[in-house]
């Protein structure tokens, strides 16, 4: 497989594994292509990145991807770029899990609910009050692994879902997430290593 690359030392078309090979030369470390990601906008908007802990351009431990989708082709590219670039800092820094609360799978949900009845039940309170502690501890949980529901990093008196609305204001027309991703180097591979389970050679997002 052959592909472009936008990289100041490694720019032009190569091989997966030729790249490979190059990146490793550059760090002086042996380097494995251990996943692939991909991230596609079918919409008018940009890809932001960010990547941490970076000691040359294109090269971190932990990077942080996201797509802003806008209908309106005539919105203004620099306030989308400036937004996606802090927002993809966001995904790297508060890790969240889901987009949206709608999508919020009905496993995690209950398992989290359970834990949070069992911590309820323990301080001997009445059922309602037990009921209306769990709804507000799940909304606490939702700021925590919802990225529309988790405070902007950059100005904690905004979350994310708040910054959209005001940035769709500034270019003149909605402006949405279409996708995310947070990748860590290493991550996974201990309770790979655990389960012995094979671990996937690439992942879509």
């Amino acid at each position: 497989m052959t592909l472009n690359l936008d990289h100041p030392k490694l720019s032009g078309e190569k091989t997966v594994q030729n790249a490979i090979t190059e990146v490793a030369a550059m760090m002086g470390e042996n380097v494995k292509l251990r996943r692939g990601f991909a991230m596609s906008s079918p919409s008018y908007g940009v890809l932001s990145t960010y990547l941490h802990t970076s000691p040359q351009p294109g090269i971190g431990r932990i990077a942080g991807l996201l797509s802003l989708e806008v209908e309106n082709q005539n919105a203004s590219l620099d306030a989308l770029e400036r937004v996606g670039s802090e927002l993809a800092m966001h995904v790297v820094a508060a890790k969240p899990v889901f987009l949206t609360k709608d999508l919020v799978s009905a496993e995690a949900l209950a398992k989290e609910r359970e834990i949070l009845k069992s911590q309820a039940e323990s301080t001997g309170k009445s059922q309602m009050a037990i009921e209306k502690m769990v709804e507000g501890r799940l909304r606490k949980y939702y700021e925590e692994v919802v990225l529309m529901e988790q405070k902007f990093i950059v100005n904690d008196a905004l979350n994310v879902k708040t910054l959209l609305n005001n940035l769709s204001e500034e270019v003149g027309t909605p402006v949405r997430i279409g996708s995310f991703l947070r990748v860590e180097v290493g991550e996974g591979l201990q309770r790979l290593e655990a389960s012995g389970a094979p671990e996937p050679l690439a992942q879509a997002a």
